[in-house]
This record gives C-alpha cells, structure tokens and sequence, in this order.
C-alpha cells in the first residue's frame, strides 16, 4: 500500500464490507490532524507513531467494527486518545460509545476531539473499568490490558449475547489464550496483510 494515507482506513472499512463515505473519510481526516498535532504534542501519541496514525491507529481501530454487528452501545476499555473508539464512532453513528481511561490528560484530550469533530453518539469515562457496573451489547479493546486479565470485565460487563473484540500482538502469533474459558465463546480473526500491510490477530469474545 506504500507510505501511510488514508486508502488504510478506506482498505479496512472494505475489509468489514462497511465502506467509509465521504463524510466519514472527511470527519477521520480531522481526527487525524487532531492526533498528529494536539494528542502528539501532549503525549497522548508517542513521536515515532505520528508517521504512521492512519494505519497503525485508525485504520486498525475500524477493524474493532467486528464487535458491533449486533450491538446499539459500545465500551471502550483503555481508550486513550480515542483508540479505537473514535474512529468507530465516526463510522457507526447509530452505536453509542462510552471511551474509558483512568488518565485525565487522556480524558481532556479525547473530550476536545469529541467537541471539534461534534460527535453525538459517545461520552468519556473517567474511571476505573472495575467501577463500572453497566452492561454492554459490544466491548473493544486495543492493548489496555492482557486477554487473560480482560476476560473478568469482559464476563461482568458484556450482556448475554455481546461481542467483545480485543487486541492481540502483531507478532503473528494467532493462538487463543482465552480457549478454555467457561461462559464465553472465543476464536481469533485474522485480517490479512495486504489490508494494513501487516498481519493483525483479533480475539473475539461472544457470552453465552
């Protein structure tokens, strides 16, 4: 796919045969800005990743769409600076998001995005995920915390039937470390190179 643009997020969006459309592209495109410019000078984005926001964060957080087949409201645990619930937001506009993350630095910056790109659909946890109580038709979660210590909120959270997808190391290790689970059906997607130009495992967690 050569240097980093925006045909990732558009190969992603075919990828889940969701097209972006032009409002979504033009809304990921300010996101974008947002990220290379207030979240990296604040730290929310380390300095090597400004080369690569499109497809090592944007248009990998759309492949978390997997999770919202099904689902009318989203969790997103670990949000950070809006990773990948933004993008997500952006695209399912009838999905609402509540963006989770302890950090306040973190919190303010995914607020000021919500306002300049005036989402409508998702609100910002300052919290804790064990405080939570709610549960959630849909949870994602890029790398916040391992699998094997996620899959307690995901059984507490998660309504019967909801899909959680979390994200596993691009290592190209594709092996299940929750497989053995009781109370919940497991398997791992795994999205082909040429959609990102590197191989991206995702676990995909359904309660029974």
């Amino acid at each position: 796919m050569g240097a980093d643009s925006y045909l990732s997020a558009v190969a992603a969006a075919e990828w889940l045969s969701r097209p972006l459309s032009e409002g979504d592209l033009e809304q990921l495109t300010k996101y974008h800005e947002l990220l290379a410019t207030e979240a990296a000078a604040a730290g929310g984005i380390g300095p090597s990743e400004t080369s690569r926001l499109w497809s090592r964060h944007i248009a990998d957080s759309l492949l978390f769409g997997v999770a919202l087949d099904r689902s009318s409201d989203c969790l997103d645990i670990g949000s950070g600076v809006g990773l990948p619930g933004i993008p997500l937001a952006i695209h399912w506009p009838d999905v609402s998001f509540v963006l989770l993350d302890r950090s306040g630095r973190r919190c303010d910056l995914m607020r000021r995005a919500i306002g300049v790109l005036g989402l409508r659909n998702c609100v910002v946890a300052e919290t804790d995920v064990s405080n939570l109580d709610d549960g959630f038709g849909a949870i994602v979660s890029r790398a916040a915390i391992p699998p094997s210590a996620m899959v307690i909120h995901v059984k507490h959270l998660l309504n019967r039937k909801g899909t959680a997808v979390l994200g596993l190391s691009r290592t190209g290790n594709s092996s299940n470390p929750l497989k053995d689970q009781p109370q919940i059906e497991t398997d791992v997607i795994a999205v082909p190179a040429e959609v990102l130009d590197t191989d991206v495992n995702l676990l995909r967690i359904v309660a029974t």
